[in-house]
C-alpha cells in the first residue's frame, strides 16, 4: 500500500486516498495518527474526519464483545437464601447482573450507566447483529446505534421470558433493522430516530395504546441543578398535555408584566431595567401559574432541609452572609442565598436544620448497647453521606439503608464510624455478592473491594 510513498513524508491527500476505501481498523487508526492535522486543506480535513468517524465507531465496536465476556450473553440471576433473624422463615434474594457494579466501579460509571452497556452489548451481539456489523465498519455511528438500541427496547417480547417471547423478538428486531438501516447508513440521527419510530408503528401497531399506557408511569417532574444559581426543572407528561402547558405559558408571557427586568447596578448608582428575553417572560409566566403568585392568590410555602456546620450557622443568625449550606436533595448554596429567601416577603419558609458538626449534645455513639440506629444517629448519618456510599451511585442517603460496615454479628458496633447509607442493591451485594467494606471512617469514606480484588476509594460528596 505505501511502496511508492513515505507515509511520514507525503501530503496529506495522498495519504489520506490510500485508506479511504479500506474498512476501519487499526491500519486506518495508524494512518490517521500518521496525518498533520496542522497541514490539513479544508477538503482533506473534510475527508479526515468522515475516515476519523468510521475508525471511532469501528473503536466503539470492539468494546461490545468485551462487555459481553466481563457480563455474559444472557443476563445471570444469582440465588441467596437468608434465615430470617428470630424465626425459622427462610428468605430468597435474587441479584441480577451482579458484574454491573464491578463495570460501573472500574469504569467510574453510574451502575444504571453500566447496566445500559451490558443490555446494549447484548442486543448488539444478538437480536441487533446487523446493526453491530454496520457500527464495526463504520457505516453508522454509536449514536444512530443508540437509537435503534431505544427503539428495539420498546418492540414486543423485549423481556423474552419464553422461547415465544424470544422468537417474536428476534423476527421483530430484524423487521426494525430492516426498516431502519438504509436511513441509518445515509441520513442525520434525527432522521434515523424518525424512521425508528415509523417502524415501531408499523411493527406492533397493536402495541401502541400499550406502550402509551406503559410510559404513562414515567410520568414525573424533577429538578437538574446547573452552575450559578440556576437549575432546570423537568416535566415528562404526555405530548397533549406538554403542548397545552407550553400554550398557556406562550399566552402569559406576553403579558406587559413579564416585559422588562431589573438590572444590576454597581453601588451607589440608581438600579435600571432592560427588556427581557422571549425565554425569561416564559420563565416568569411559568412560575406564575404553577405557583400562583398573583395577588389573590395563596402564599407559596417552601419547606427546606438544610445541612449547615456550626459557625455558618452563627454567621447567619449574626447576620453575616459568608459561608455555604447544603440544601438537601439540591446540593450546596451560599448561606447569602437563604437569608434572601427568609427575607423575601412573597415566600414563607419553614427551615429544619441538620448541624452537621458532632459537638451538639446527641448521643452518636451507642458502641454495641444497640443494633437498631437511634433516629438521631441515622439522621445524622444520612447528612453526613447524602448518597450511597457505593463507587459511583447516586441514590439519596434518606432513601438508602444504613448498614454497619463491620456486621453486628461480627462484633460490629453502632457509630458513625460503622454506619453508612447504602441502597438496596448495594447493601445486598454487600451481604451477598463478594463485595466488601473496609477501612470504614467515621467521616463517611470507606474503602470497598469487588469481587475481582479491585479496590475503590469513596469518600461523601464535599460541602
Amino acid at each position: 500500500m505505501f511502496d511508492d510513498i513515505d507515509p511520514f513524508t507525503c501530503a496529506p491527500a495522498a495519504l489520506l486516498a490510500r485508506v479511504v476505501d479500506v474498512e476501519p481498523g487499526p491500519l486506518m487508526m495508524s494512518v490517521l495518527l500518521m496525518v498533520d492535522r496542522a497541514k490539513l486543506s479544508p477538503e482533506d480535513a473534510v475527508t479526515f474526519l468522515q475516515l476519523h468517524e468510521r475508525v471511532t465507531a469501528w473503536w466503539a465496536s470492539v468494546q461490545v464483545h468485551a462487555v459481553i465476556s466481563a457480563a455474559r450473553p444472557e443476563p445471570l440471576v444469582e440465588e441467596f437464601t437468608l434465615l430470617v433473624p428470630d424465626s425459622d422463615e427462610e428468605r430468597t434474594i435474587r441479584i441480577a447482573d451482579a458484574v454491573r457494579e464491578e463495570l460501573g466501579a472500574a469504569l467510574r460509571l453510574p451502575p444504571a450507566t453500566a447496566q445500559h452497556r451490558i443490555d446494549t452489548a447484548r442486543l448488539l451481539a444478538g437480536p441487533l447483529a446487523q446493526s453491530g456489523e454496520a457500527l464495526s465498519l463504520g457505516e453508522i455511528s454509536d449514536r444512530h446505534v443508540a437509537v435503534i438500541v431505544e427503539a428495539a427496547e420498546r418492540l414486543p417480547g423485549r423481556h423474552q421470558h419464553t422461547a415465544q417471547e424470544a422468537a417474536a423478538f428476534q423476527a421483530a428486531c430484524s423487521e426494525l433493522q430492516r426498516r431502519v438501516l438504509p436511513t441509518a447508513r445515509r441520513a442525520t440521527v434525527s432522521m434515523t430516530r424518525g424512521a425508528a419510530r415509523r417502524a415501531v408503528l408499523a411493527i406492533d401497531a397493536a402495541g401502541e395504546r400499550r406502550r402509551r399506557r406503559e410510559a404513562r408511569c414515567t410520568r414525573d417532574v424533577y429538578v437538574c441543578d446547573e452552575l450559578d444559581g440556576i437549575s432546570t426543572l423537568i416535566a415528562r407528561m404526555s405530548t397533549e398535555a406538554a403542548h397545552a402547558v407550553m400554550t398557556a405559558v406562550d399566552a402569559l408571557a406576553h403579558d406587559d408584566r413579564f416585559s422588562r427586568r431589573a438590572v444590576d447596578a454597581p453601588e451607589g448608582d440608581v438600579p435600571t431595567e432592560a427588556t427581557t428575553t422571549m425565554g425569561e417572560r416564559r420563565v416568569e409566566a411559568f412560575a406564575a401559574l404553577v405557583l400562583r403568585t398573583e395577588a389573590s392568590a395563596p402564599q407559596v410555602r417552601a419547606h427546606l432541609d438544610l445541612v449547615i456546620d456550626l459557625p455558618t450557622l452563627a454567621d447567619l443568625v449574626g447576620g453575616v452572609t459568608g459561608g455555604v449550606v447544603e440544601l438537601r436533595g439540591s446540593g450546596p448554596v451560599s448561606a447569602e442565598v437563604v437569608r434572601d429567601l427568609l427575607a423575601d416577603p412573597e415566600v414563607a419558609v419553614t427551615m429544619r436544620r441538620l448541624v452537621t458538626d458532632p459537638v451538639t449534645g446527641h448521643l452518636l455513639d451507642y458502641g454495641r448497647r444497640v443494633y437498631r440506629v437511634p433516629q438521631r444517629l441515622r439522621e445524622y448519618v444520612i447528612a453526613r453521606d447524602r448518597v450511597c456510599r457505593f463507587p459511583g451511585c447516586r441514590r439519596a442517603a434518606a432513601r438508602s439503608q444504613i448498614d454497619h460496615a463491620d456486621p453486628w454479628n461480627d462484633g460490629g458496633d453502632t457509630s458513625p464510624r460503622n454506619l453508612g447509607a447504602l441502597c438496596v442493591r448495594h447493601h445486598q451485594l454487600k451481604t451477598l455478592a463478594g463485595w466488601t467494606v473496609t477501612d470504614s471512617r467515621a467521616d463517611g469514606s470507606c474503602t470497598w473491594t469487588s469481587p475481582h480484588g479491585r479496590v475503590y476509594e469513596h469518600a461523601p460528596p464535599p460541602f
